[in-house]
């Protein structure tokens, strides 16, 4: 592996990504650490209401705006009095621990290209948002304009980047064919001009793929790329993101809850549940051989073929995760996934687990890791 092989692109240090609700603060993603290297596709696995697309908003600068406009919409006085103290504790260059406050917004490191983000303007965020970081958003129905061209669409991020006013029609358009023909739609020349509607599901999401690679990002981020298509059309995109990160060298956050979109795009995998990564590692390990009893809960709720082979083997049976997963507008004491662990003891109930690295790049959240059966 080559020197810059081995670069860390993105790093995501200790975040917390806190919101407010009627219900009161909402702690959507929890004190979590990952990294993605050059050319590597880490993917984030978990039930829904994880934390997992909030992880990516975090990244793409936008959790805090959507955050204080939906505060701002539903006029909630506590709601109001929280962001005045994370705005005032922001002045004084403190953080909610330091105040002794639990408090919404965005909390921690994300270090990108030498900068952390989190520390950035937006106009200076805006220059890095569909750029060097890109994102391919879950569900195309609701993404693309139905009134644009897929050329138009495509193109749309080139256009808003050029600050210089380098680029010509003649260039944008080499581009956008050359996108839309990676990405293998077909007959791009004669499709260019079509709208959405004339696609099939499956040619949207691949549509929304070559709009996420024009402008030749670094890290791509892909939120449930193959949500509401059958098997066949899974297959199709699984292919095209691929081959698009084969031939442009690119890392990437892949975003799902589906075993075979892990298996087959991803090297490494963090595996979530109420706003926590609970193991993290080699997805070969995690999927195959999980160490974390949540992560082998949540592979036998919904087994692949290879997994159903396993449980036969070992005569276990397939079988749902008891219960619901905590409510994260209240503090959670001990293991977020206590109360539907078949192995929880006093300890998990009492103290949270240290998230620590069990083997070389393996890192689990559990009191009783060494203890478990194997799986």
């Amino acid at each position: 592996m080559a020197a810059e092989d081995n670069e860390v692109v993105l790093r995501v240090e200790r975040l917390k990504a806190f919101y407010t609700s009627s219900r009161g603060l909402v702690r959507a993603v929890n004190n979590i650490t990952f990294e993605i290297r050059r050319g590597e596709s880490v993917g984030l696995f978990g039930e829904s209401g994880a934390g997992k697309t909030t992880v990516a908003l975090a990244i793409l600068g936008l959790f805090e705006s959507l955050s204080r406009r939906y505060a701002s919409i539903a006029a909630n006085e506590d709601s109001k009095r929280l962001w005045e103290l994370r705005d005032n504790a922001r002045k004084r260059g403190l953080t909610s621990d330091q105040i002794g406050q639990e408090l919404p917004g965005i909390e921690g490191h994300i270090w990108f290209g030498g900068r952390d983000l989190l520390t950035l303007n937006e106009k200076d965020y805006r220059q890095i948002r569909g750029n060097e970081i890109t994102y391919v958003p879950q569900g195309s129905t609701k993404s693309l304009n139905p009134y644009s061209n897929i050329a138009e669409q495509t193109a749309e991020s080139l256009w808003a980047h050029d600050i210089d006013n380098t680029l010509n029609e003649r260039v944008v358009m080499k581009r956008v064919l050359q996108a839309l023909d990676l990405i293998e739609l077909g007959d791009v020349d004669l499709r260019k001009t079509m709208k959405p509607s004339q696609f099939s599901v499956g040619e949207d999401q691949r549509v929304l793929i070559a709009m996420a690679l024009i402008p030749d990002p670094v890290l791509m981020i892909a939120d449930e790329p193959t949500t509401a298509v059958d098997m066949a059309i899974q297959q199709r995109i699984l292919e095209a993101i691929q081959i698009v990160r084969r031939e442009m060298h690119l890392s990437m956050l892949i975003i799902s809850n589906n075993q075979g979109t892990i298996s087959q795009t991803c090297d490494k995998v963090g595996v979530m549940t109420a706003g926590h990564i609970m193991e993290f590692g080699p997805a070969a390990t995690v999927m195959n051989s999980p160490g974390h009893p949540f992560t082998r809960a949540f592979i036998m709720s919904n087994p692949t073929m290879q997994v159903i082979r396993k449980i036969k083997e070992k005569k276990l049976r397939i079988r749902g995760i008891p219960g619901k997963p905590p409510d994260l507008a209240e503090t959670i004491a001990g293991c977020p996934f206590k109360e539907r662990c078949e192995y929880a003891q006093d300890i998990c109930r009492e103290l949270k687990p240290e998230y620590r690295e069990v083997e070389a790049g393996h890192w689990i959240m559990c009191h009783r890791y060494e203890e478990l059966p194997a799986w």
